[in-house]
């Protein structure tokens, strides 16, 4: 235990030396010379040069060994699954893209989805066994993983609807840890997001923020105390249900919300197939495709554009006049979220009380990765230090 509050304190800290690592614990000298010397010899810690000189002998300062420790997360998007390392000290070691061999199209039949749906979950597996395959022939072993979805878990970690992909209440945590014989976290890619810009991106050291994620649907993920807020049934920042107007109460909504029926993915295709945009070879419209039309001067991508930029600041507004936030972090699956952060504080000002910061997700297209990471890290957090 006393290990691990060391340990603890250099990751997040810093580099300290044993006198202020025993400052702030409150340990003897000699128990912080004896643990230290310990994780010294096992790696887990490493020197990081002295402190400056006042005319004394200069201090040796330690620092967190996060490089010796590894974590494997992955992403799921609705055409591939991106896979990485990472060490403990956030980097990312080692990087696979797994395109899927057939994603499942819009018109699919019952059938076909469960067969496709399949032929992705193991590629999933075979993704992650590949992780941790690279993680052992570099040397430093893989402690858990972690995998964001672009839907809402369970705390099984059963993934309900996602109409982009085709998936219904798929049991994905059972499927993965019947091949994965490691710690596994599932988690919302929203949540994710908002997990990985608070410890490490530009959420750190706030206590009350929301991440608004915008891809192929919309979503939220919520930090209050410095914990995710999840809700009673893990559906908290599903923002993609607010009603925009009161015909939404002339019709019920199953597979989407008011709001991202008409800017998720789905919606987007459905209008441009309408107005006459182009559609690109996937088959699917998604924000960053309209977003690029609109650049190269398509005149009906330049609207649409407009619409998509007041129906996420709708999200936003909501999440801002409920939550209070002191930070509003805006990632897109898809990478850059610059423009519609400009576009969202302008529609902010003047519409609630108070603004809060609005930034870009400073991880930017690798946000969600790296809070799965993250989550991964954190599960085994008291003992990860420590294994060999």
């Amino acid at each position: 235990m006393n290990s691990t509050t060391i340990v603890k304190l250099l990751r997040e800290s810093g580099a300290l030396s044993r006198q202020e690592i025993g400052a702030r614990t409150g340990l003897s000298s000699a128990t912080v010379n004896r643990l230290t010397s310990t994780l010294l010899r096992d790696n887990v810690i490493a020197v990081a040069g002295n402190e400056p000189s006042t005319g004394g002998r200069p201090s040796m300062l330690l620092r967190f060994a996060g490089e010796t420790r590894l974590v494997a997360a992955l992403q799921l998007l609705a055409d591939r699954a991106v896979g990485v390392l990472v060490d403990l000290d956030g980097k990312i070691v080692f990087r696979r893209v797994a395109p899927f061999s057939n994603p499942i199209p819009e018109d699919a039949k019952p059938d076909q989805i469960e067969h496709e749906q399949a032929l992705q979950v193991e590629q999933l597996v075979e993704l992650a066994g590949t992780l941790i395959a690279t993680a052992k022939g570099m040397g430093s072993p893989c402690l858990a993983v972690g995998v964001a979805v672009p839907g809402n878990v369970d705390a099984n970690g059963t993934v309900a609807r996602m109409p982009e992909m085709g998936w219904n209440e798929t049991p994905l945590g059972r499927l993965l840890r019947e091949r994965v014989a490691l710690p596994l976290v599932i988690e919302n890619d929203a949540n994710a997001l908002a997990w990985g810009e608070l410890t490490r991106g530009a959420g750190r050291g706030s206590a009350g923020m929301v991440a608004l994620l915008i891809g192929r649907g919309l979503g939220a993920g919520i930090i209050s105390g410095g914990e995710l807020h999840r809700g009673a049934g893990a559906r908290a920042g599903e923002v993609g249900y607010l009603l925009t107007n009161r015909a939404a109460f002339s019709r019920y909504f199953t597979d989407h919300g008011d709001l991202e029926d008409r800017i998720g993915s789905v919606a987007l295709t459905r209008t441009a197939r309408e107005r006459g945009i182009p559609i690109p070879a996937t088959g699917w419209v998604a924000a960053e495709d309209v977003f690029a039309l609109s650049a190269a001067g398509n005149a009906d991508a330049a609207e649409l554009e407009v619409e998509i930029f007041d129906m996420a600041s709708i999200a936003a507004t909501a999440l801002v006049a409920v939550l209070d936030p002191d930070l509003l972090v805006v990632g897109s699956s898809y990478g850059d979220a610059e423009r519609l952060v400009a576009e969202i504080h302008k529609r902010l000002a003047g519409r609630v009380i108070r603004v809060p910061r609005v930034v870009a997700a400073s991880l930017r297209e690798d946000a969600v990765i790296v809070g799965a990471a993250e989550l991964a890290a954190a599960e085994v957090h008291d003992f990860a230090y420590l294994s060999h």
